[in-house]
């Protein structure tokens, strides 16, 4: 469980670096994949600081829950870790708000051939 874990946060990691340069990709729609969000710009960097904050719980909750000893904490530690929690997703939500909207970049429809 905890490779699997680490794997997760890894990948978290280099995809949150990866979207805070600005770069962006193209998140097509769960429903339809003609259509989707194209997070590029500020909400790709909001996207990547969402993933870097769960990078940072991930990291965290490792450290604090991970050796199999109960240690009771404080009440204004749930509270900033609830924060961050909070943070992290709306950072996430807020980027693909701020998203544009659009069609797949490359998209065609069946049985259109280039135009014949």
């Amino acid at each position: 469980m905890r490779s699997l874990q680490v794997f997760i946060i890894t990948l978290c990691l280099v995809v949150g670096l990866y979207l805070t340069t600005g770069r962006g990709f193209f998140m097509p729609g769960r429903w339809d994949p003609s259509v989707g969000i194209h997070v590029t710009g500020w909400s790709a960097r909001m996207l990547g600081a969402g993933l870097l904050v769960i990078v940072g719980l991930g990291v965290v909750a490792l450290k604090n829950f991970g050796g199999g000893i109960r240690e009771h904490k404080p009440l204004a530690w749930h509270r900033r870790y609830f924060a961050a929690l909070i943070l992290a997703i709306a950072l996430i939500g807020g980027a693909f708000v701020a998203g544009d909207p659009g069609p797949t970049p490359g998209w065609r429809v069946r049985g259109e051939h280039g135009g014949h």
